[in-house]
């Protein structure tokens, strides 16, 4: 690395030095120039005329330049800063054409950030949980309708021989308050086997488990998703054991998830865990019954 930081702080000295080479000759080209110039105004010549045989007695002052660089070996660097100088100035002459240039600019590169985290997300990077490959998703094939109802799960759960194990969620879109400042929150509802099946272990707290479960509306728990723990917490080390209103209804905060853990589902990064068994009190209706 440090090799790398040498080299590349040669070249651009390199680049540099080059430049000022480059503007040495243009100098002394000049002052040759200006010494013919004399030369023939002393001779008789009107000093227009002096000028022009002078430049024609030296060559093209342009190709001059040009065949200077190339026996010199002018390095790329150089070329591309030429280049940077007369955009520069190309762009201070046209500030309409620079503005839309770089919006421009900025529209392709926000398409192609976008473009790209889609593609993180859906086939770069895995699931953030152990084993990810052991993971299935189960859904309906007969209809429209692509999820299965509770009862359903219940039923496979039971009678599952295939699995070593079944879990739930439904996302939930709440209205969440810390007290002050209440704003709405995405996150999910989910069976309270959901994190003993992904081998999910909090940052902070501890998770809640289907021994927690005792019917409808019997484990108003919350674990937060660390996200959201440090955006409206603030990373508070005390945020466990503190109540919060879903919907007006009371869930304590038993723990916080792990950094890395975003749920199920690659494009979506939960607010907060529920157990499904509350769903009754985050939407109207009961879920849990068809």
């Amino acid at each position: 690395m440090l090799d790398f930081v040498r080299v590349a702080l040669s070249r651009v000295r390199s680049a540099f030095a080059i430049a000022r080479e480059d503007d040495d000759f243009t100098r002394e080209l000049a002052s040759h120039v200006e010494l013919a110039t004399q030369e023939n105004i002393r001779r008789g010549m009107a000093p227009g005329e002096a000028r022009r045989q002078a430049c024609l007695r030296l060559g093209g002052m342009t190709q001059l330049r040009e065949d200077h660089r190339a026996l010199r070996g002018l390095p790329w660097f150089a070329s591309v800063l030429q280049d940077v100088r007369y955009a520069w100035r190309v762009l201070r002459k046209s500030p309409g054409f620079t503005l839309i240039a770089v919006f421009t600019l900025a529209l392709g590169i926000a398409a192609n950030a976008v473009v790209f985290a889609a593609l993180n997300a859906f086939i770069l990077r895995p699931l953030d949980v152990p084993r990810p490959e052991s993971l299935y998703s189960i859904h309906r094939t007969f209809d429209d309708a692509a999820n299965e109802s509770y009862p359903d799960y219940v039923d496979l759960r039971d009678r599952n021989r295939t699995f070593e194990d079944l879990a739930a969620y439904t996302f939930q879109f709440v209205g969440f308050d810390t007290g002050h400042n209440p704003a709405r929150a995405w996150g999910v509802a989910v069976s309270g086997n959901y994190f003993d099946v992904l081998g999910i272990q909090p940052h902070r707290g501890r998770l809640f488990h289907a021994s927690d479960e005792h019917g409808p509306n019997s484990a108003p728990y919350i674990v937060l998703g660390y996200a959201y723990w440090h955006g409206h917490f603030q990373d508070d080390p005390n945020v466990v054991g503190r109540t919060v209103q879903l919907n007006k209804h009371p869930f304590t905060i038993v723990g916080v998830a792990p950094p890395e853990f975003r749920g199920t589902l690659l494009f979506f990064n939960p607010d907060f865990f529920v157990p499904i068994v509350n769903q009754e009190q985050l939407q109207s209706g009961n879920l849990l019954i068809c």
